[in-house]
């Protein structure tokens, strides 16, 4: 979740204070951002503020089953969406005066009428129906009949997200936005270990003998030949760092299948806090 529900408290929440002490950690040895500088702060957030309010709901029945969004096709729109949700946040936090090397400490003077702009912005962007996917599609064509119900789940998340702004402070909201973002989509383009996932893909595409490639499965078998955008190295590894939703279909699609995901390094352990 990116944030919670306006009002709902648990009697297992942790304390603020415990709260923000463990999502800097979580920040700083797992997510691999320095939870003191907002810039890398708000671009983390925007991973997981997009993994909440658009792939996690909905649009996740429309990729399942006989959905039609291939695998290929969400790399594309999930990146494509967390660019556009990036520069919605940068614009927002100059706006409200911080520079990309601020403090985090700047974050606690930031009004919440400030905070519930910037959920407001990123919904209406969210959720216009003439939103150009790019698969080539609208976002109202892709829905069809589950538009609504989208927005609704949209609403639901960065509502959630305003609500733990106004009641915890805007730090609390986009170091919570910013963990979910780092660790529930480490594989995620925008992700501070994108470009060595992308490095280790692209060397391990000429290594047959690499344990990828057996592990538990045969990741090559049934994949088709490699298309042209994979087959030159340097075309897949320039578009996977810098715009992945201007590869072709195919590619897309076919990077997907043969595991890039997969190749993540194992999630570091979170250090016990010293007393």
């Amino acid at each position: 979740m990116i944030g919670e529900e306006r009002g709902r408290r648990t009697d297992d929440e942790l304390p603020p204070q415990g709260e923000v002490g463990l999502l800097e950690r979580m920040l700083h040895h797992q997510a691999g951002v320095d939870p003191d500088r907002v810039g890398q702060v708000f671009d983390l957030a925007a991973v997981g503020i997009v993994n909440g309010a658009w792939r996690n709901g909905p649009v996740e029945d429309w990729h399942a089953g006989e959905g039609p969004l291939t695998d290929g096709a969400m790399l594309r729109i999930n990146a494509h969406t967390t660019w556009r949700v990036r520069e919605i946040v940068r614009r927002w936090r100059s706006e409200v005066g911080m520079a990309a090397g601020s403090p985090a400490a700047a974050l606690d003077d930031v009004d919440v009428d400030e905070t519930n702009l910037l959920s407001a912005r990123i919904w209406r962007w969210l959720v216009r129906p003439m939103r150009q996917l790019p698969i080539g599609v609208t976002l109202a064509e892709l829905a069809g009949d589950g538009l609504q119900e989208y927005r609704d789940h949209a609403d639901t998340a960065l509502g959630s997200f305003a609500a733990t702004a106004e009641r915890r402070g805007a730090r609390c909201a986009l170091w919570g936005a910013a963990a979910h973002g780092g660790l529930a989509c480490r594989h995620w383009w925008g992700t501070p270990g994108w470009p060595q996932l992308v490095e280790t893909f692209v060397a391990v595409l000429d290594d047959p003998d690499h344990a990828h490639w057996t592990m538990g499965i045969e990741r090559r078998d049934g994949l088709i030949p490699e298309p042209a955008q994979v087959i030159d190295r340097t075309e897949l590894r320039r578009a996977l760092l810098r715009c992945p939703w201007t590869l072709e279909t195919e590619a897309a699609d076919w990077v997907v299948r043969a595991g890039i995901g997969f190749l993540q390094p194992p999630l570091p352990p979170l250090p016990v806090p010293t007393s």
